[in-house]
Parts: C-alpha cells; sequence; structure tokens
C-alpha cells in the first residue's frame, strides 16, 4: 500500500469519528475508558497457535493507528508488509465501544470494516495492561485460531 493510499485510509477512518466538539464526554478521565481516548500508534502483535508456536502476522515494518474518543468512537488501521502476490494486508475497521471495567475487557462494537463479516459484530479484547504510554490487550479470536497480544504506544 502506498503512502498516500494509507494516509487517504487514515483520512476515511478520522471522518467517520465524531468531532470531540460535538461528542459528549461519556467516559471519566480517571476510568478505564477513560484511558483509552486518544491516538495510539500499532507497536506489535505476538501470535500464539494452539501447538504453541509464535508468529507474526502482519509481517516487517507493518503501521497502524487506533484511536478512541470521550463519546465511546474508534477506528482502526493496520496495514502489514507487501506480498507479492495479495498486495498489503490490511485491517480497518470502526465503531463504538465500551469497557467492563472490573473484568478489563475493551469491547468494539463494529459498525465497518475491511472484513466485511465483522460489520454489526462485537469483538472483546482482554486489557493485559494500560500505562500512559502503552497499551497491551489478548485477542482469543483471530480469524485463524491464534491467540494474538497487540502493543499500542500512545501518539496522543
Amino acid at each position: 500500500m502506498e503512502r498516500r493510499e494509507f494516509i487517504a485510509l487514515l483520512g476515511i477512518a478520522a471522518a467517520a469519528m465524531p468531532s470531540a466538539a460535538s461528542a459528549a464526554p461519556k467516559f471519566a478521565a480517571d476510568s478505564l475508558a477513560g484511558q483509552l481516548v486518544g491516538t495510539w500508534s500499532f507497536a506489535s502483535s505476538v501470535n500464539t497457535r494452539k501447538d504453541g508456536t509464535t508468529f507474526d502476522r502482519w509481517g516487517a515494518n507493518p503501521r497502524g493507528i487506533f484511536m478512541f474518543d470521550r463519546g465511546g468512537h474508534y477506528s482502526q488501521i493496520i496495514v502489514g508488509s507487501e506480498s507479492r502476490v495479495f498486495g498489503a494486508k490490511t485491517f480497518c475497521a470502526f465503531g463504538t465501544y465500551s469497557v467492563n471495567e472490573e473484568n478489563k475487557v475493551l469491547v468494539m462494537h463494529i459498525e465497518a470494516s475491511s472484513s466485511a463479516p465483522l460489520a454489526g459484530t462485537s469483538q472483546n479484547r482482554e486489557i493485559i495492561f494500560l500505562t500512559a504510554t502503552e497499551m497491551k490487550y489478548s485477542n482469543s479470536v483471530t480469524a485463524i485460531g491464534a491467540i494474538a497480544e497487540v502493543l499500542w504506544k500512545r501518539v496522543a
């Protein structure tokens, strides 16, 4: 995927999110959901198969962005390495989110996605840790049956 295509996808995702001025605050700043608010950059994804072997599904030098607003909306884009046959691996989604504060689970309600079957569904991510600068979660429902631990670094 070329840089201009990535920027176009980012613009589409940003346009799908309501502006901060129009989104009424939904989450308290000190809540787990409130701590998610902001922009995160994709850092890594370690996937573990049922046999215990690990792999990186996104390849070398993946890039991505995850944005959460105070009104409960999110957008996410991950672009992986180019394949000679299939081009770049890309995942995009946007929708709303909530957090089960007691169980530390991020629930993403997917409005639309680059993977059409996901539209209209909800997915859970177990938050492993969340600091002012990093967020790591576990995704146990990957398309290939592996468990992914995904690390994001705060941008803003």
